[in-house]
C-alpha cells in the first residue's frame, strides 16, 4: 500500500502554518495604503495574476557542483525579472505576503523532486533518478528536507523564505510518492549560522565562497540511508549549498526558486525526456 506522510523529528523545530494576527494586520494596512505587485509593480495587488502564475511554471532540472561531485538542482526559473523581485520582496518587504506563491511554487518543486529522487510516478518514468543513499527494498525511504539557515534577525522578523518553501516541497514530495513506495518526509530545520556569519547580499562570487566557509553548524545529522535535500530561495555560486553539504555529511539534491542563468545551463524542464544521471 502507498504510505507517504510528514513526520516531526524530536528536538528540531518545525514551524507549521502562518500567523493569523500578522495576516490581519497586513490586511488593515493594505486597506489604508495602496500596494503594488511585488513582481511587476502593478497597483492594488500584492501579486498580479501574471506574476502569480510564475509559481506554476514547469520546473527546471540542472546540476550544481557540490563537495563530492555534481548535485541535481530543481528550480522554477532564472533569478531575473519578476521572479527576482518577488523573492526580494518576500525577504525584505514587511507588507508583501507571498505565502500562497511559496506554497504553489513549493508544490511544483516537490513534485519535480520526486521524479529526480525516483520516488514519484511510474518506475519507468524515473529515468533521471539518482542513486541515493537509501534503498527502496526492505523498508521506507526517509527524506530530510532541510531549509538553508537564516540569520537571527530574519528569524526574529519572520521574513524567512527557505523554511516555508521547504514545508511546501515536503508536502508535495510526500503526497506524490508512487504506489508501493513508502516515503517518510521530514522538514528538519537542522542548520544554523555561526555567530559572526555575515550576509551574502551584495557579495561577488569569490567573496560568497569565502564568506560561507565554516559559517554553519548542524543541530542534527541524518543517519545512514537518509536522503537529504537542501532548500534555498536562491542559489547563485552554490557556496551556501556546499557548506550545508559539509555540515550535514552529504546532500542528494538541491531545490530552489531561482538561479542566475538557469535558462542557459538547465538540462531540461520536467515533462520532457530526462537522460541526465547524477551518479
Amino acid at each position: 500500500p502507498r504510505v507517504a506522510h510528514l513526520r516531526p523529528i524530536r528536538g528540531v523545530r518545525t514551524v507549521v502554518g502562518g500567523s493569523g494576527v500578522r495576516g490581519l494586520m497586513r490586511g488593515l494596512v493594505g486597506a489604508l495604503l495602496p500596494v503594488q505587485c511585488a513582481g511587476c509593480r502593478a497597483w492594488d495587488e500584492v501579486l498580479c495574476p501574471s506574476c502569480r502564475s510564475l509559481a506554476g511554471c514547469p520546473a527546471h532540472v540542472a546540476s550544481l557542483e557540490g563537495v563530492r561531485g555534481p548535485l541535481p538542482l530543481v528550480a522554477i526559473g532564472d533569478y531575473d525579472g519578476p521572479l527576482r523581485r518577488i523573492v526580494l520582496a518576500a525577504k525584505h518587504s514587511a507588507r508583501t505576503d507571498v505565502t500562497d506563491f511559496l506554497d504553489e511554487a513549493g508544490a511544483r518543486l516537490g513534485t519535480a523532486l520526486g521524479g529526480v529522487l525516483g520516488v514519484a510516478g511510474a518506475p519507468a518514468a524515473a529515468v533521471g533518478s539518482l542513486e541515493g543513499r537509501a534503498s527502496f527494498t526492505g523498508g521506507a525511504v526517509e527524506v530530510w528536507v532541510v531549509p538553508a539557515p537564516s540569520s537571527w534577525k530574519r528569524r526574529l522578523r519572520g521574513r524567512q523564505v527557505a523554511l516555508p518553501l521547504a514545508r511546501a516541497v515536503a508536502r508535495a514530495l510526500a503526497a506524490g510518492a508512487r504506489p508501493g513506495v513508502r516515503v517518510r518526509v521530514r522538514v528538519v530545520d537542522a542548520v544554523r549560522l555561526r555567530v559572526g556569519a555575515t550576509s551574502q547580499s551584495g557579495k561577488a562570487g569569490a567573496q560568497r565562497t569565502v564568506g560561507r566557509m565554516g559559517s554553519m553548524r548542524a543541530l542534527a545529522v541524518p543517519g545512514p540511508g537518509v536522503r537529504v535535500v537542501a532548500v534555498d530561495d536562491v542559489v547563485t555560486t552554490g557556496a551556501t549549498v556546499r557548506e550545508m553539504e559539509r555540515v550535514l555529511g552529504g546532500l542528494d539534491a538541491v531545490v530552489t526558486l531561482c538561479r542566475p542563468g538557469l535558462s542557459h545551463d538547465a538540462g531540461h524542464r520536467l515533462g520532457y525526456d530526462v537522460r541526465t544521471d547524477f551518479r
